[in-house]
């Protein structure tokens, strides 16, 4: 079996054979153990070529159309994905016609689907590691898409055109693979058959190469290339990522040109720009990721309501498009063009947020605070309420909370092999992202909260500000001070009660203004509510234990407030309903603050 530093060097021998000009200042050697790429052997300026590769052998969608004549054309247009055919290509030459075909030498250097390295065939124990993360959430989603995909193509290929004796294994693991385990896939993905090109895992390979190899076809200036569409360039593609690389590429006089406009020195390493790429990405397309990764994002996916999606939509809130985030050369299938509207059916999987350590998207923070508003908020024309920026925020916060909550790098083994460093590296940019998010979140609301003080209601404000209801805690319920009504976890009943006073308010019109504190636009909103709410009987048998602890006892105890106006559990209730509709909760504490509505 040849050497792989042979078959290295076989590849540069055909390419230049092909016309492929390597520049004299630049040598493609081995960087390090089983990575290739390549070194400045002489000081080089930016405006220098350092590759030009002739058309002549970029594989393209056309490269695969031709071979699998005359059928291939008319299959490329009725697939999934406008690179299927492509994929369906490698996987036939590579499996049985590498010695012949006039790629053969490129073909013999692209790495297996395990030197690959991505999760989906990392070992049961490591994909385990990464529960909790988005990686860790989303393998047997995308990978059943996949699968799906690799489906459709099959069945696409013509009746009669030859296919492998182990086809029907194949036609086995589709009708299978939804029990799968994850020890049912590393078993399936170590024991394939290569020559089996029409499995999945055959698909599996060729879908990850295109992921880490390809260039976006449309570079080649040919129009003929359908949206999306994927080269593979030989050559080019062994040179190692440094996301901060000024590359340029680009194709003229029927060639594709590569220089690295920062140029290099002697010894340097020569570098492509994969493009903006975060640990997951990395991880999934090329099985490796980095410590320090500035391009590092988490994704929140969020279910909206169809119809909550048009409102949402309707008062101006830009909802993101995969088009928004995708760097991938090879582009999903649902991207939008540029301008092109996302539409509500867009989003029946959910809409997808990211978030990177140094930014938290603005449609992020209003889309949550759209989903707080209640129905006094839906039957008002101000839009975006005071109380739904605070509880967005809130809620929003939560979510990030708990999503940090359910990283699990602390399970990783000391004895780390580099699966493991990739998946600390992984989770630990994770866990700072939604830190730094967080936090931001925290100022937001900080700076609210100081501009909007005087429109805000805390129950320390209350206690401080409504003597006569301050001592009537203590006479009758035996609370000296607010730090005791928090210790007793009696927050909510203490709001249901002072709500009932407000309403109450013209019973109390001999007690002096310094003693009382009773917000007339409650009062107003009470009756608003009062008369708009028909009481469902189960609803007063749920109050009713909370009524009976408090009265007739507190009504005897202080009859100056509690024994005056109605206090019924009918008012209790509306009470309640009153604190929903003008409330949020913040922080950990989950401390209820009321915010004051416009008339």
């Amino acid at each position: 079996m040849p050497r792989k530093s042979d078959k290295f060097n076989a590849l540069i021998q055909w390419a230049t054979s092909n016309g492929t000009i390597i520049s004299p200042n630049i040598t493609f050697q081995e960087i390090s153990s089983h990575n290739n790429g390549a070194t400045y052997t002489a000081p080089t300026d930016g405006n220098t070529d350092l590759l030009s590769i002739p058309s002549s052998i970029l594989i393209t969608s056309e490269t695969a159309i031709d071979y699998f004549k005359p059928w291939g054309k008319e299959v490329s247009e009725k697939t999934i994905n406008v690179n299927s055919l492509l994929k369906l290509y490698l996987c036939h030459v590579c499996s049985t016609d590498t010695t012949n075909n006039e790629f053969s030498a490129y073909f013999n250097i692209l790495p297996t689907l395990t030197e690959i390295g991505s999760p989906y065939t990392w070992t049961p124990g490591d994909k385990e590691l990464l529960k909790g993360t988005n990686l860790g959430n989303s393998l047997n989603e995308t990978l059943a898409q996949l699968i799906e995909e690799w489906w459709q193509l099959i069945n696409l290929i013509p009746q009669d055109y030859q296919k492998p004796s182990q086809h029907f294994v194949n036609m086995k693991f589709y009708y299978e693979y939804k029990f799968y385990t994850s020890d049912d896939y590393y078993k399936y993905f170590q024991e394939y058959d290569e020559t089996n090109w029409t499995s999945f895992v055959n698909y599996l390979w060729a879908s990850l190469v295109l992921k880490s190899r390809s260039f976006p076809a449309y570079l080649t200036n040919n129009l003929s290339f359908a949206k999306d569409s994927a080269m593979l360039v030989p050559v080019l593609d062994m040179l190692n990522h440094n996301p901060k690389a000024r590359v340029v590429w680009g194709f003229e006089d029927g060639c594709f040109k590569f220089r690295n406009e920062d140029g290099g020195k002697v010894g340097e390493e020569v570098y492509n720009n994969y493009g903006r790429k975060g640990n997951e990405e990395l991880l999934l397309a090329y099985g490796f990721c980095f410590e320090e990764n500035e391009s590092d994002s988490v994704a929140l996916k969020i279910k909206i309501p169809e119809e909550m999606l048009a409102d949402i939509q309707k008062n101006g809130v830009k909802l993101p498009t995969t088009s928004d985030y995708t760097t991938s050369v090879v582009r999903d299938e649902d991207k939008k063009e540029e301008g092109e509207e996302a539409k509500v059916e867009d989003y029946k999987d959910g809409v997808l947020f990211f978030i990177t350590k140094d930014h938290i998207p603005e449609n992020l923070i209003q889309t949550f605070q759209y989903l707080v508003r209640n129905e006094l908020e839906e039957e008002s024309d101000e839009g975006m309420t005071l109380r739904m920026k605070f509880a967005g925020l809130n809620h929003l916060r939560a979510a990030l909370d708990q999503k940090k909550k359910m990283l699990k790098g602390g399970d990783i083994p000391k004895d780390s092999n580099q699966i493991h460093k990739y998946i600390k590296w992984y989770i630990n940019s994770q866990t700072k992202i939604y830190e730094s998010s967080i936090s931001k979140i925290k100022q937001i609301e900080k700076d609210l909260l100081k501009e909007h003080k005087s429109d805000l209601i805390t129950l320390k404000n209350v206690y401080k500000k409504d003597i006569k209801f301050q001592q009537s805690l203590l006479l009758s319920l035996g609370f000296p001070s607010y730090e005791s009504i928090i210790e007793n976890q009696f927050q909510d009943q203490c709001w249901l009660l002072w709500l009932m006073r407000c309403f109450n308010q013209d019973e109390y019109a001999n007690e002096m203004e310094s003693e009382q504190y009773l917000p007339e636009w409650i009062q107003e909103l009470f009756k608003k509510v009062q008369q708009q709410t028909k009481i469902d009987p189960q609803v007063i048998v749920n109050y009713q234990p909370i009524y009976e602890m408090l009265f007739p006892d507190i009504s005897t105890a202080v009859p100056e407030i509690y024994g005056k106006g109605k206090w019924t559990v009918d008012e209790m209730i509306i009470a309640a309903k009153v604190l929903d509709l003008i409330s949020f909760t913040r922080g950990k504490d989950q401390e209820c603050i009321l915010v004051k509505q416009d008339k």
